[in-house]
Formats: structure tokens, sequence, C-alpha cells
């Protein structure tokens, strides 16, 4: 199926710290790790080692990192908390080693030091109410008297120094994901935020309410197609890149988080995942409601706003999936 019209490179966002704020930025370079420092940086608990998300702390969408690449800077920035200026590259021999855990994987990662880890535990323990609050954790509520475990910021190496390994495909060598979920990059698109929305309102999921692209944290955003064309996309080139598009993305609860408040949606049960669970399941995640294609760079180079995207392979019809019918 053709594009309604041009696929067009529409907004771009980098997450430097994963889980927190996000930069919206004019272009990117794609590397072997996916987008230029997007989430290169992790928040872990400095006890179990395990990776700390907005899953549990809905206000890590308030600590904004900011990245400066003149001055080799990530600022951390939040209300009421003075900024932290850390080096954005440095030696990394320098630094302690970690072994952490995101998801199944155990990586070997550098800890940021001590500055760091005291502002970010600082800044959760000042948000300790807004938390509760909005917690979306289901397995892991925060109790009234729960206290603020210590974090630690880390950060991922080059895979060709040999310390970190996370494949982004078992079947393409060389390319890694860095603090992803899965994959180095995420793709939106806006014509299929437009149907999402409009499912939203038509069901009364949403009281009324729709939903901006940033809460589903993607890094491009691409309008000029036709709602939900992504499911045909197999191959692409989008600016000097060229992508493959691997799999939609099965959501958790985060979308329902306002990314600019840190509040959760005042709407019953889990807000955008419960409609993407009755109109987006497929056959191989038949649990989950899906939005968003991750994808995993051929090759290497910039992308821009504004730049047109060619679609180099679509799914062949043999292989197409769509969703399963809509429960009722």
């Amino acid at each position: 199926m053709p594009s309604a019209s041009v696929p067009t490179v529409e907004g771009i966002n980098i997450y430097p710290i994963k889980s927190c704020h996000y930069t919206s930025v004019q272009e990117c370079q794609v590397d072997s790790l996916g987008i230029q420092h997007d989430r290169r940086f992790m928040i872990v608990y400095e006890e179990s080692n395990r990776f700390v998300t907005q899953r549990k702390f809905a206000s890590l969408s308030l600590l904004r990192p900011t990245v400066n690449e003149a001055d080799n800077t990530l600022t951390l920035s939040a209300d009421g908390q003075d900024s932290l200026i850390l080096p954005l590259k440095q030696d990394l021999s320098k630094l302690v080693q970690r072994t952490v855990q995101l998801w199944h994987d155990k990586l070997n990662v550098y800890d940021m030091g001590d500055e760091a880890g005291a502002w970010i535990t600082k800044f959760l323990v000042n948000h300790r109410k807004h938390d509760r609050q909005n917690n979306h954790s289901l397995d892991d509520p925060i109790g009234e008297n729960d206290p603020v475990d210590p974090v630690r910021l880390v950060t991922v190496d080059d895979p060709k120094s040999g310390v970190y390994s996370r494949p982004a495909h078992p079947k393409l060598n060389g390319v890694h994901t860095a603090f992803a979920d899965w994959s180095p990059i995420s793709f939106g698109f806006s014509s299929s935020l437009e149907q999402l929305n409009k499912g939203l309102l038509e069901t009364g999921i949403s009281k009324g309410n729709q939903i901006p692209m940033n809460r589903f944290r993607n890094n491009i955003t691409i309008s000029g197609t036709i709602p939900w064309e992504e499911d045909q996309w197999l191959v692409a080139k989008i600016g000097e890149a060229t992508v493959y598009i691997v799999q939609p993305i099965a959501r958790c609860t985060v979308p329902g988080i306002d990314q600019d408040t840190g509040e959760k949606d005042a709407w019953d049960g889990k807000g955008p995942t419960d409609y993407l669970k009755l109109r987006r399941q497929f056959a191989d995640e038949p649990s989950q409601g899906q939005f968003c294609c991750d994808v995993v760079p051929l090759t290497s180079g910039k992308i821009r706003v504004g730049d047109k995207i060619q679609v180099l392979e679509r799914i062949p019809e043999e292989y197409k999936q769509s969703p399963l019918p809509p429960i009722a």
C-alpha cells in the first residue's frame, strides 16, 4: 500500500537518561548503538543494580537531562534542586565498573560517581509523595512509609571496547542497543496516533482526553503515511541512514503518564494501554497492546527533521501480520 504522501521526519527526540525527560533536536547522528546521546545513561539501584524507570517513579519525567556536545557536558535539572553538571564523555577507565541488570540482560557498565548518585537519590526523595500518588507499578507499589533506596547513574561504553555487549538483533552483527528496552531506535507515526486518539474518544476510555506522541517516548516521529502503514514496512532509507523495521512495540503503562507533569492519567485502568489491548494485539504477543516500531540501523548517518523517507522494502504478503480482531 503506497503512502498517502511522502513520508517525512516530523520530529526527533532523544532521551539522554533512560526513563527521564526528552530533548527535541533538529538532527541526530546514528551509530552502532542507535541515536547518539539517546539512553546512553541509566539509573540503577545501588544495592541490587537493577534498572529504575517511570513504571515505579513517574517523577523521572520531570528530571531533565540536557546534552551540550561543544562543552562536553550532561546537565541534570529539576525544579527545587540545583543543577548538576557532569562530563558527557570522559576516560571511562577512571570510573568504577558495575554489572547491572536491564530486563534479562546483565551488562557491564561504568558508574558516574557519588555526586551523580546522590543528586538523583535526592530528587527521588523530594518527589516521594508525587511518585506514591502516580505509581503505575501494580507489582511494586510504593508504600506510604517505604524508604527511597539509594541509586546510581551509569553509562555505556562503545561496544568496540569489548566491555559492553548487548546485540540489537541476532542476525545483525556489530549493532547493539544502549539502555533502551529493546531496539536502538523507535519510530512513531502521526497518522496512527490520530487513529489511536479517535479510538480513545469513541470508546470513552480516555474520558474525552487525547494524548501526544511523546507519551510513547519514541525517537523519530513520521508524518505523511496512511494509518498503520508501518505494519508493512521492512527496510527504509531515512536521511543518510538505512534502517530495518523489526516489529511493533508492546506497550507498558508508561504511556499513561503525562511526560510534562509526571502525573498519571485520571482514567480507569492503565490509560492508552487499555485501548491498544483492545485494537492493537498481534498473534505473537496476544496479551499486549502495540504502538510505534522497534527499529535497528543497518548503516550510520545523520537524520534531520524534514528528511524524506524512502521505503525500500515492504513485508512480503505471505509474512504480513494484521492485528487480531477487536475484543468486544
